[in-house]
């Protein structure tokens, strides 16, 4: 589930709790957490895991934190339930010049401002980007400040980008977002930083409090520029529960409403709750294995290659998620809920087929082979580590898969577990010449 599909089912939800009331405090609740509160209090709980704490829309590159900056935080644009860009803090979508199709000009919405009652300005929705370009700026979104070329602060409603090429793709830079320029004042990185876990946003909540490995409690932003939608709960919290609880969770009332993944054991589960009620959907999103092509091993094509026809995704499919009715989407490396679907009669869909992979890896040079089997190339052999974050299964069913039949082709496969945390700090946070993986 990605962010704004998150922000799209909280909605709905807050209008159903609305109705029917939600979970009451709990004896012995932690501060932020619900302490305090008269039973039958409206607190709607998430059950999730693997937040950190960077509650920052231009700084966080963790689902979960994404998930609490987009109701903290709102942007220029939104994405809908149809998958289609809407307004958000932008009185109507941008237009955009005739001539060069790169310059976006936007309008803001009247009476805009920000949870501490501070007005928010075109200055704010500069000072966001300009941060992203900021020379030691470290954090996920340097791309967004790749695409733009020029910022215009027209007047205090008023703002014009000017994008490096013409694409339809701009407009997802539009949707991170806006931060006080105020608040968030800095002289270093390090100061921006600082400021996570305090954030100031113009989204439908206020972060009330937090705790690693417990709660997230957020609150409604009573200054939120939308007034018929503010929230009508008292808190929303976002409970800290494992993957292999979360079904527990919802059976005792721990929990309001989660999002376990997607196996045909947890559509068993939920159906069998007296209490639950199932929703599915096609997302817009995919799981993934990422090849470190700076590495000797995998820097040619046909090694990539070789090991994806030696990897037997279908069985994968059928092992983890128990259903032929994913195979022809778990083949494809783009949603067919995406506009950028080519169609499947233009994708290769890497059949099983250990000959190939073995013909491939021949004809890419890897033919020499050790004592223990493992081919070698001008002395060095094809050791890959794959880095395998624990909080779901799927990554662990993946690789080892991978394991047994790249065996086959002479690979030794090795196997690093670790939680998704450590795995993204040491993938998509570590510069390019320090990232220390193979998979």
């Amino acid at each position: 589930m990605n962010k704004k599909l998150f922000k799209t089912a909280l909605s709905s939800l807050l209008a159903v709790a609305v109705l029917a009331g939600c979970s009451g405090s709990t004896d012995g609740g932690s501060e932020g957490e619900g302490e305090g509160t008269a039973a039958g209090s409206q607190i709607l709980k998430f059950g999730t895991s693997g937040y950190e704490g960077v509650f920052n829309p231009i700084l966080s590159d963790n689902v979960y934190d994404s998930y609490v900056s987009a109701l903290i935080f709102d942007g220029l644009l939104d994405v809908n339930s149809e998958g289609e860009y809407v307004p958000e803090l932008a009185a109507e979508m941008p237009t955009l010049d005739d001539e060069t199709k790169t310059v976006y000009t936007f309008t803001l919405r009247d009476g805009l401002t920000f949870s501490d009652g501070t007005p928010l300005t075109a200055n704010d929705v500069a000072y966001t980007y300009n941060t992203i370009a900021e020379p030691d700026y470290a954090g996920p979104r340097t791309n967004v400040a790749a695409a733009i070329a020029d910022i215009n602060v027209i007047d205090d409603k008023t703002i014009a980008f000017t994008m490096t090429d013409p694409s339809p793709a701009n407009l997802q830079q539009f949707t991170y977002g806006i931060i006080s320029e105020t608040h968030y004042a800095h002289d270093s990185f390090e100061a921006l930083t600082a400021k996570n876990d305090t954030p100031v946003g113009c989204g439908q909540f206020t972060l009330k409090g937090w705790k690693a490995k417990e709660y997230v409690s957020l609150v409604p932003n009573p200054n939120y520029w939308d007034t018929e939608n503010i929230p009508s709960i008292e808190e929303f919290q976002m409970v800290e529960v494992s993957e292999d609880m979360l079904l527990g969770a919802m059976q005792t009332g721990q929990i309001d409403f989660c999002q376990p993944a997607a196996k045909l054991e947890n559509v068993e589960g939920i159906e069998a709750l007296d209490n639950a009620h199932l929703v599915s959907y096609l997302a817009n999103g995919y799981t993934f294995m990422c090849f470190n092509t700076t590495r000797p091993t995998l820097e040619q094509i046909e090694v990539r290659q070789a090991l994806l026809y030696g990897l037997d995704r279908r069985s994968f499919l059928m092992n983890e998620y128990g259903s032929l009715d994913l195979v022809s989407l778990g083949m494809a490396p783009i949603s067919k809920t995406s506009w950028a679907y080519p169609g499947d009669e233009v994708l290769n869909a890497y059949e099983f087929d250990l000959d190939k992979a073995n013909q491939m890896l021949d004809e890419a040079g890897w033919t020499e082979r050790d004592t223990d089997g493992v081919r070698m190339k001008d002395g060095v052999r094809m050791d890959l580590h794959w880095l395998v974050y624990t909080e779901a299964s799927w990554p662990g069913t993946l690789s080892s898969m991978a394991y047994d039949s790249w065996k086959k082709l002479g690979v030794n496969l090795i196997i690093d577990q670790m939680d998704f945390n450590t795995v993204a700090h040491e993938t998509m946070d570590a510069e390019p010449g320090k990232k220390n993986f193979d998979i």
